[in-house]
């Protein structure tokens, strides 16, 4: 009987190592990656854990459910069931300065005596931990924007209503969420006789 035997150690042409083909290496371009970038919003810190435990819960990535939680909010929203009440934020701007000439007695400047201060805190403050970064895609991000530039709000303070919206409507069990199947195309990528 002639022939290759794999499992001896005496072969004539080689091993069967050597027969098969190596496989090519690719070179990863991240093409997914740079048309579907991730945001990042100031959200709260426990709105963004409700949605990474609500990832855990149902083994799913938190991208996907992010983008679950926005669509059901934005359609609450468009049918009028989640509506937005702004109101005006006392820690925001409450007035602007004005010049216009005037004559009138000049005005004496009572001079400040310049007293030492403790530095206690530098000014700077960390938004590591505070932010969240989401792949939602961009006509989702168009329409955030454009639901937040119409109330005049940020576009956290709406990613964490919708958000907030759609926890507990999946809470109250008004939300379902369920897995589709995808059907991905299959393409000849090379053959072997």
């Amino acid at each position: 009987m002639s022939g290759r035997n794999a499992f001896g150690t005496a072969v004539t042409s080689g091993t069967v190592a050597h027969d098969l083909p190596l496989a090519q290496e690719r070179e990863r371009t991240r093409t997914w990656e740079k048309s579907h970038p991730a945001r990042r919003y100031l959200i709260p810190v426990e709105v963004r854990d409700e949605v990474v435990a609500l990832a855990e819960c149902l083994m799913e990535n938190v991208d996907p459910l992010a983008c679950v939680l926005f669509d059901y909010a934005d359609t609450c929203h468009t049918r009028g069931t989640l509506k937005f009440q702004p109101r005006l934020n006392p820690q925001g701007r409450k007035h602007t300065l004005a010049w216009e000439e005037a004559d009138e007695e000049p005005i004496q400047i009572a001079s400040r005596r310049h007293r030492p201060t403790r530095k206690t805190d530098t000014g700077y403050h960390s938004l590591k931990g505070q932010t969240a970064a989401y792949r939602l895609g961009g006509e989702r991000h168009t329409r955030l924007k454009t639901i937040a530039e119409a109330y005049n709000l940020r576009l956290a303070d709406v990613l964490s209503a919708f958000f907030r919206h759609s926890l507990q409507a999946y809470q109250a069990g008004k939300l379902k969420i369920r897995r589709e199947p995808v059907v991905m195309k299959l393409q000849v990528k090379g053959w072997s006789e």
